[in-house]
């Protein structure tokens, strides 16, 4: 027998519709069938199951940038950095001592604590292949970015190509739960291969995830093949390749990131600190997603985001968490939190800022992964995730309580129309 249940709450948040008071939501098999007021809910579905919450329910969250199977490394996210080449080599360090980690085991661990704070879909970063079916075993939704870093031409060739085409369209998939490729970044790569990644991941219908003008000498390298991270990579390579053998390019990162044929709308982008006005442009005119992260900016010693300029410029964004190698927790709305701050530090003044950034975190994941309408929003069609805030709503402010007030207090969160998580 099929069950229908009406999942009621004092305060419904569509997000793509205004806020309903005493309202609800209604699912069968997974998928929401109906959104409304609750009298209308209950008389249209005299038969089903009632599940009441006290708090806001929203769309469950999307993180549109974080890395599961490090989940074990809080020792290193819950430390703020000097710099970022710092953070990078403290890292490496983790990731070496921990090389033989259970990533797979990481990874779970990390969408349960993801669960607990009401976030149901993730744009998850996987390292190593272990890790790559997580997301589909934990039936939840999002991509898994296959990572490839530190490949130059020759290995490209000799096998990389073969391996990563194989191991991607062999990975477990849902409806719900697909693979993609990230190029972890255009200066961890050698340059013709991030043109064969642009090319691989179109002839396989694949999305495309990259870090982007996170570090603050991230342009130097690009336009002249100097600074500290230049330094670095050079010695982790051990050669200056690419990029560094020719003396840089005269580009900035975006417009670097566009000649390889990376950018445009099957392809998001994680950071974007240092973009700088024409590399937000160029984002933007390539309806490329930023994925935004806060919390993790601060741990790897670099500017915030420059959240204003993003929302008065109107660049699409989304939020993201990092992993706990580089962040305190894996709570979007703490994050959230912060965007909210930082934006009105930065000087945005529009009363929109909270509705702005409640779509970020949910229908804005969705856009930068292919998949609104099946997640980030409450409506008929849409897997039935949902999370509830235990806030207390200032009347008619109830995205605001929401966005300053919901991290730490999400109090239940339902996947696929299971509860997967209730606050005791």
């Amino acid at each position: 027998m099929v069950t229908t249940t009406i999942h009621l709450a004092p305060t419904v948040v569509p997000v793509s519709a205004p806020p309903i008071r005493d309202g609800g939501v209604v699912s069968r098999q997974g998928r929401i069938i109906d959104v409304g007021e609750r009298d209308r809910l209950t008389a249209s579905y005299p038969d089903a199951e009632k599940c009441e919450w006290q708090g806001v329910m929203v769309p469950g969250l999307v993180n549109a940038h974080t890395h599961l199977q490090y989940t074990s490394f809080s020792s290193v996210g819950s430390v703020r950095h000097p710099d970022y080449v710092t953070w990078s080599a403290r890292f490496v360090e983790e990731y070496e001592e921990r090389r033989n980690d259970d990533w797979a085991q990481s990874a779970r661990d990390g969408v349960h604590a993801s669960l607990r704070n009401g976030t149901t879909c993730f744009a998850d970063i996987v390292t190593d292949v272990a890790a790559l079916g997580i997301l589909d075993e934990m039936g939840v939704a999002g991509v898994a970015y296959l990572e490839v870093i530190g490949v130059d031409e020759e290995a490209w060739k000799s096998h990389v190509e073969e391996t990563l085409a194989s191991t991607v369209a062999e990975a477990p998939i849902s409806g719900d739960s697909t693979v993609g490729i990230s190029p972890h970044a255009p200066y961890s790569l050698d340059e013709p291969v991030l043109k064969h990644l642009a090319r691989l991941a179109n002839d396989m219908g694949r999305r495309l995830h990259i870090h982007l003008a996170e570090s603050d000498t991230e342009d130097d390298y690009y336009r002249n093949g100097r600074g500290a991270l230049a330094e670095r990579v050079a010695m982790r390579v051990g050669r200056p390749w690419g990029v560094l053998g020719r003396g840089g390019t005269g580009m900035g990162a975006a417009e670097f990131a566009e000649s390889c044929g990376l950018l445009g709308p099957t392809t998001h982008v994680a950071h974007g600190v240092y973009l700088g006005k024409d590399g937000r442009r160029i984002l933007r005119e390539r309806n490329t997603t930023t994925a935004l992260c806060p919390r993790s900016n601060l741990g790897v010693g670099i500017d915030p985001p420059p959240i204003r300029a993003f929302l008065e410029e109107g660049n699409p964004i989304a939020v993201g968490t990092d992993s706990l190698g580089s962040s305190p927790s894996l709570d979007l709305m703490a994050d959230v939190a912060l965007l909210y701050d930082l934006a009105r530090d930065q000087g945005y003044q529009g009363e929109d800022l909270a509705p702005r950034l409640l779509r970020a975190a949910t229908i804005g994941g969705a856009e930068a992964m292919g998949t609104r309408g099946a997640v980030g929003e409450l409506v008929a069609g849409a897997r039935a995730d949902l999370a509830v805030f235990d806030v207390d709503p200032v009347p008619d402010q109830v995205l605001e309580s929401l966005v300053t007030q919901g991290a730490s207090r999400c109090s239940a969160t339902v996947v696929a129309g299971e509860t997967r998580y209730r606050r005791t």
